[in-house]
C-alpha cells in the first residue's frame, strides 16, 4: 500500500510539473509572437484607410500611372526603404499597397518584424483597387 501511495504521489507531481511547464512556454510564445498583417479587400481598405497612413511601395514609373489619393510613396526596391519607412510612427495604422500585392505583402511583413502592430495590406494591389472602381490620382 505504501508503494502504491508513493507511486501515486510521484505521478501527480510529475504531471503537475509537466503541465505548468507547458503553460509557461505557451505564454512566452504568445508574448513574443510578431504582429500579423491584415489582408484587406479593396472595399475594406478604402473604408478603413482614412484613419491611417497609406503607403505606396511601387517604383516611380508605376506611381506616375496613378496612385491612391493621399498615399505616401516609398519605393520598396530602394536601398533606403526601411530607413524611410521607420519614420512612420509605430502607433500609426499603416495601409500598404503595390501593383498586385506581392511586394506590399513583403513590405508589410518587414514592418511587423520592426515592431509595427497595425499593418494592413491591400489584396490584389492597386489593380484590384482600380477594378473595383475606387479613385486613382495622378500627382
Amino acid at each position: 500500500m505504501k508503494n502504491f501511495l508513493l507511486l501515486a504521489l510521484i505521478g501527480s507531481l510529475t504531471l503537475g510539473a509537466c503541465s505548468s511547464g507547458n503553460q509557461q512556454n505557451t505564454e512566452t510564445s504568445e508574448a513574443v509572437a510578431p504582429a500579423r498583417v491584415s489582408n484587406l479587400s479593396p472595399k475594406e481598405f478604402q473604408e478603413k484607410s482614412a484613419n491611417g497612413v497609406i503607403l505606396d511601395v511601387r517604383t516611380p514609373g508605376e506611381v506616375a500611372q496613378g496612385k491612391i489619393p493621399n498615399a505616401i510613396v516609398i519605393d520598396y526596391y530602394q536601398s533606403n526603404f526601411l530607413e524611410k519607412a521607420l519614420e512612420i510612427p509605430k502607433d500609426q495604422e499603416i495601409f500598404i499597397y503595390c501593383a498586385v500585392g506581392a511586394r506590399s505583402l513583403e513590405a508589410a511583413q518587414l514592418l511587423t518584424q520592426q515592431g509595427y502592430t497595425k499593418v494592413n495590406h491591400l489584396q490584389g494591389g492597386i489593380q484590384a483597387w482600380y477594378q473595383q472602381g475606387f479613385p486613382i490620382t495622378q500627382e
